[in-house]
């Protein structure tokens, strides 16, 4: 030990916990004995990266490692801690039965390299968990998705820089290099064997003995949650199955004056700390975003539970990669995204850390939303740069979305499909709720709002909390002081959802990745009625579309915006398109307990779509507005998108059969079937011809593909090609 303290080239950092040596290229670890069988987390967080489109600053890109170091003979073990099943303590054989099914398994091991001149603590060689290629701690892997990386490690390029020690932690950090592929949808290679090095801080927490009290989850209501735990006693004639809300630690300093319904401070609050690389002008909205939450849980009696800092300069104990710190991030990369991730304590649902991370054309598209969802009723945005008082708005929003996902809060993609949709034409309605139920929605601006509404007083964004933003609060932040474990608070819990399940402002509406089943759930959407919503958008996007040139065109020199905005305006129509084709065959998809007022699922009603169907065939009969022949001069050559849309909205409506079927199925009585849903289609293709009318050349083309879809879906369509198609229709 003296030997290799004392050695000239090692450099320590010492703690109260576990103190650091590194010498000559190798980590050494001086872990105290007391320590072993304690619980720890270990977390890889991202602090430079020489790509920061694959790497963003501030981010940890796996699940902290929930560890703990065991010995046997000479070898010290590192352990991932099995948290995956409880049981009743006071059934005495049941700590037995756990420790024989549910060890934990060992994923290191370690030869001690020597003990203290006391013998109190040893020593581990580990430079290679923090300079190798530890899966587990990796800041990149090779993975799918749209896009495909490849990464190799580069162990040439890799080695350990700074070490810190702290009373309940310490830091590692390593500079790690790839050599790094990458594929666009498994085709097109974006980078083919490039050079990476990312500057990788890691960090060893110790967990706190006395553990949080956990809150069990509720299906119905919208928060993370712990991976599935199972419960073992005879409490239940089975195995219990559950998960555990995440939550911050949030308890009243002041328990007595909490009692008496004053409102108090917490004992630890939530500290975020803003990064000093944000642009000047960003700053103030980040802080007041976060801030905003403080309102929802001052109605629980708890006062300036969030707190925001800038970065420390006068510390040299900070450091935001630390898992000690929840920071909000800025990353330089022209990605239009933000997220609030978070880490979590995984035997209580404790949320240990949380990073918002805000990459800076979140801005551009912050733009866009404003312009292309606002402009025609706001004249104050019809310009290609927001005025610093709008920009502000809009970071608040997105910033306070973030921070919402860093309390555990997940998406409610009901929040806006309570409000009628001509209410967001309401100055009085709009002002006291804004444009959703629940920030966590992705509901932006009010794209209802037509000119002239915003001189009316019509608010045209989203509120800065919503009313079922502050019952999540409320329902996962609630003290129980007089309960002493998570199954007694359940009750409570349970009715007061139970209490709300009449009420769609409080409904929670679950994201759908894949499949759109329920239309009341829908990313982007307005209102509580499709069509009437679609109809205000799409005369929206026809007015951005007639005054573009007029509102940016001598600026726009070179089209550039025009030409970002007309592709948005594209979009924006296919996303108004999808929230009406959901209604067709769509189901409403609601948890219910047994003491709910709402039913578990609830066919759309055939009203509503075959107003879904007979608003997009009206559509398709004039979809010319959406070529802009008016910019074809400054654009690039390309087709006509009214064809394409055609194409793909015909093709669309064909597939909607299987999504009747299985809800006509569950419609207990006048469904919409199939075979009407098709009669009504046919009997707008065949229309004119049904008439005697000379064809149109868009009418030649429905037929066509209508046959065409007909019998390819028979399978029959071997034989058959676009010229005899022409002459059956």
């Amino acid at each position: 030990y003296d030997k290799l303290v004392k050695n000239k080239l090692c450099v320590t950092a010492r703690g109260n916990f576990v103190t650091l040596h590194k010498v000559d290229g190798k980590l050494y670890f001086e872990i105290p004995a007391k320590y072993l069988n304690r619980e720890m987390l270990l977390a890889s967080t991202i602090s430079e990266a020489s790509d920061n489109n694959l790497c963003a600053i501030g981010y940890k890109p796996k699940p902290p490692m929930h560890i703990k170091f065991t010995k046997t003979d000479s070898t010290i073990f590192m352990r991932e801690v099995n948290v995956t099943a409880t049981c009743n303590e006071n059934e005495g054989h049941m700590k037995t039965v756990m420790e024989r099914s549910f060890m934990d398994p060992i994923i290191g091991s370690y030869k001690i390299y020597c003990y203290t001149n006391d013998s109190s603590a040893f020593l581990l060689d580990m430079t290679s968990l923090f300079t190798g290629n530890s899966e587990r701690l990796a800041p990149i892997s090779s993975g799918g998705g749209m896009v495909e990386i490849t990464a190799v490690f580069n162990s040439a390029g890799s080695i350990l820089d700074g070490i810190k020690a702290f009373d309940d932690n310490v830091t590692v950090k390593s500079y790690l290099s790839y050599s790094v592929s990458a594929k666009m949808m498994g085709m097109f290679i974006v980078k083919k064997n490039e050079p990476l090095t990312v500057k990788a801080t890691r960090t060893l927490l110790l967990l706190p003995e006395e553990k949080m009290h956990p809150r069990v989850s509720d299906t119905r209501i919208g928060v993370f949650v712990t991976n599935t735990k199972q419960h073992i006693s005879t409490d239940e004639d089975r195995i219990q199955i559950y998960t555990l809300a995440n939550r911050w630690r949030v308890e009243p300093k002041d328990v007595e004056a909490y009692k008496r319904g004053e409102l108090v401070e917490p004992v630890k609050p939530i500290v975020f700390y803003v990064d000093d690389a944000f642009p000047a002008m960003w700053k103030e909205p980040v802080r007041k975003a976060a801030l905003r939450w403080n309102v929802a849980f001052e109605k629980i009696g708890l006062k300036n539970v969030i707190q925001v800092r800038d970065f420390p300069k006068d510390d040299p104990t900070f450091d935001p990669d630390n898992l000690k710190y929840s920071c909000i991030r800025y990353v330089p990369a022209a990605i239009t995204n933000a997220m609030g991730p978070s880490w979590t304590d995984p035997r209580t649902g404790e949320i240990i850390n949380a990073s918002v991370i805000i990459f800076n054309d979140v801005v551009k598209l912050a733009n866009q939303w404003r312009f292309l969802q606002t402009s025609p009723a706001d004249p104050e945005v019809r310009k290609m740069k927001l005025g610093d008082d709008m920009l502000g708005e809009c970071i608040r929003y997105v910033v306070s979305h973030e921070v919402g996902h860093c309390l555990s809060l997940m998406h409610n993609m009901a929040g806006s499909s309570a409000i009628p949709t001509d209410s967001l034409r309401s100055p009085a309605f709009t002002q006291k709720y804004g444009t959703t139920y629940s920030i966590m929605d992705y509901a932006r601006n009010n794209y209802i709002a037509q000119p002239g509404d915003k001189e009316r007083g019509v608010r045209l964004t989203p509120p800065e909390l919503g009313i079922y933003d502050y019952f999540s609060i409320k329902w996962l932040y609630t003290p129980f002081l007089d309960m002493r474990t998570p199954e007694e608070e359940v009750p409570v819990l349970s009715a007061w959802i139970s209490e709300k399940s009449g009420d769609p402002i409080y409904r929670y509406g679950k994201q759908q990745l894949d499949v759109h089943i329920d239309p009341s759930s829908m990313e982007e959407d307005l209102g509580d009625n499709a069509v009437k919503s679609a109809e205000y958008g799409v005369r929206n996007l026809k007015y951005v579309l007639e005054h573009l040139n007029e509102w940016v065109g001598k600026k726009d020199f070179d089209y550039s915006f025009r030409a970002r905005m007309y592709n948005e305006v594209l979009y924006q129509y296919l996303r108004y398109v999808n929230h009406v084709l959901s209604n067709i065959g769509g189901i409403y998809l609601n948890e219910r307990y047994a003491s709910d007022k709402r039913p578990s699922y609830q066919p759309v009603p055939k009203e509503r779509q075959k107003q879904a169907l007979h608003f997009l065939l009206q559509e398709m009969k004039d979809l010319s507005w959406l070529n802009g022949e008016q910019f074809k001069e400054g654009f690039a050559l390309s087709g006509n998108m009214s064809n394409l849309i055609e194409d793909e909205l015909f093709e669309s409506l064909m597939n909607c059969p299987f999504a009747l079927n299985l809800c006509a199925e569950r419609t207990k009585s006048n469904p919409y079937t199939e075979e009407e849903f098709m009669e009504d289609f046919s009997r707008f293709v065949w229309e004119s011809t049904r008439k005697g009318k000379t064809l149109t050349e868009t009418e030649k083309s429905w037929q066509i593909k209508f046959l065409t879809l007909v019998f390819g879906n028979a399978g029959v369509q071997k034989g058959l090609n676009e010229e005899s198609m022409g002459a059956l229709a």
